[in-house]
């Protein structure tokens, strides 16, 4: 019964679930992430915390200028289910596999 008062509670107070990544968190994830199809001409890839999308080209660059290439993350919070279901179709045939060597 404590319990249940006490998430009602949290609940009512608006505490976060989860706290945003921090922006050092988010790289290190990039370092490691894998690379997905891509979603309109740009480069995807999933790591543990976030999606990550090819910057929009600006300027005179094109998509296979990668030397000044830039990334977003995508989190969920900060998308609506479609646009977050589009990446999880993206990574879905990419994801690595688990190794069967024994």
């Amino acid at each position: 019964m404590l319990f249940g008062l006490i998430l009602i509670a949290a609940t009512a107070a608006g505490i976060p679930a989860t706290p945003e990544p921090t922006a050092d968190a988010l790289q290190s994830d990039l370092q490691t992430a894998y690379s997905c199809k891509d979603i309109d001409g740009r480069k995807v890839w999933k790591g543990g915390l976030a999606y990550y999308i090819q910057s929009f080209v600006y300027d005179d660059e094109t998509p296979v200028d990668t030397a000044n290439m830039a990334t977003d993350a995508v989190l969920p919070g900060d998308n609506s289910p479609e646009t977050m279901q589009e990446f999880e179709r993206a990574c879905l045939t990419m994801a690595p596999t688990a190794s069967t060597d024994n």
